[in-house]
């Protein structure tokens, strides 16, 4: 995505000239401290000083008679952010009283009660963190609107809260859902040599602390599964895939270890037993979070927290790996899992969109100490902020899970796409 800096200024406000140029080197290395973002001073007296087409246009007026210009320029942007320099503390006090002494502050103002009532995707930030939320979201809009889903197989018949058509979500969202038989990923997994799935074995053999039930050959095997659906994902190009995965059962082996590498290593997302509600969940959260997700089931506790189990976790929060046991898939009693140990004090952000409705729901939460059960491999106790409200308002089994909090973010990137947070 091209993001692009524009800062406005009257020559009447700022008649020197580097006390101009000052200000925005400042505010430039501030606010795109990487320096990926196009940077341009637009000045009332040059005309030929033009701002470059873009996706994001980042606004920073810093003095007034500056609105109109503001206006022409934002309407070929598909996403604008006004962002309020003038604020004590978004600057450096001779930054700030300059923008205050220029009118930044009205002009703001003035301009954002006409971009909120014209533009359809204009924000306002206050200060530098909001900022970078607000780019997050826009990035992640991007995202979405041009993503490719693999549809691999068909929704497991248990999952009844899927979504029954997934074309609803081609329409909402804009993405490409691609139906691919599940037999060409067995295929494929069964022209993968051990040499192409050492990478995956690897990753996950140096960060295990044991193994359980697993044999050699199996672990050998569930990585070649692991390649195999990473070769699919670059052959349609896609952003990520729902799974039909008990159906690869028969081949022998099990997709745990290849969903887990997927979430985890790559960027991109997979979702298992083809549900097609959390895959497009792990879309939207997929550019919002900087952490892996997760999708695993609900198990009601007595003291009304929840324990979370799935055999795909991920293995790492951030960039910390967790330690790690290899264990056979819960339900065959085959292949390879990941009993995953997650610490307790995380936060968490669990969500789930439901394409039959609508609508999405979103909760914050924080992983607790609690007793491991005859579930699947990887567990997690939940102390969810409102749990009423979750038990009320929950839209599925499964739940997408970020070891964080993008919770606001995620409430209004669903807005953009007219979804109701319930």
């Amino acid at each position: 995505m091209k993001t692009v800096f524009a800062y406005y200024a009257a020559r009447r406000y700022w008649p020197e000239e580097e006390a101009l140029r000052a200000a925005v080197r400042e505010l430039s290395r501030d606010l795109d401290p990487s320096g990926e973002g196009t940077h341009v001073l637009v000045r009332d007296d040059r005309a030929e000083e033009t701002v470059p087409a873009g996706d994001l246009l980042v606004i920073v007026p810093l003095s007034g008679a500056v609105q109109r210009r503001i206006l022409g320029d934002a309407e070929s942007f598909p996403h604008t952010v006004l962002y309020c320099a003038y604020i004590r503390g978004n600057a450096s006090p001779g930054v700030t009283d300059g923008l205050l002494r220029a009118n930044a502050a009205p002009a703001v103002m003035d301009t954002w009660s006409v971009l909120r009532r014209t533009h359809g995707n204009a924000a306002v930030a206050l200060d530098k963190k909001e900022l970078r939320k607000k780019i997050r979201i826009a990035e992640a809009f991007r995202y979405v609107k041009g993503a490719r889903i693999l549809k691999i197989g068909e929704t497991e018949p248990w999952v009844v809260s899927n979504a029954p058509d997934p074309s609803d979500y081609e329409e909402r969202f804009g993405l490409e859902i691609v139906r691919v038989p599940q037999d060409e990923a067995a295929k494929l997994f069964r022209e993968t040599p051990d040499r192409d799935a050492e990478e995956y074995r690897g990753w996950f053999t140096s960060r295990a602390k044991r193994t359980v039930e697993p044999s050699e050959e199996d672990i050998r095997a569930a990585s070649r599964m692991a390649a195999a659906l990473e070769r699919l994902l670059d052959a349609y190009g896609a952003d990520g895939a729902a799974v039909a995965c008990f159906g690869l059962l028969k081949t022998g082996t099990n997709l745990c270890l290849g969903v887990s590498y997927i979430n985890d290593r790559t960027g991109r997302f997979a979702s298992c037993e083809c549900d097609m509600d959390s895959a497009v969940t792990m879309l939207l959260m997929r550019k919002l979070a900087g952490t892996a997700l997760w999708m695993a089931n609900p198990g009601i506790q007595p003291d009304r927290t929840v324990n979370f189990s799935h055999c795909t976790a991920p293995v790492r929060i951030g960039e910390k790996a967790m330690p790690v046991t290899l264990r056979s898939h819960h339900e065959s009693g085959i292949g390879v899992s990941l009993q995953v140990e997650y610490p307790a004090g995380t936060e968490l952000t669990l969500a789930r969109v439901s394409g039959v409705s609508g609508s999405i729901s979103i909760h914050r939460g924080v992983s607790i100490e609690g007793p491991y059960e005859t579930a699947c491999r990887t567990q997690m106790h939940v102390k969810i902020d409102d749990f009423d409200r979750w038990l009320r308002t929950s839209l599925g089994c499964h739940q997408v899970f970020a070891f964080e909090d993008v919770s606001s973010e995620l409430e209004e990137l669903a807005g953009l796409f007219g979804l109701a947070c319930v």
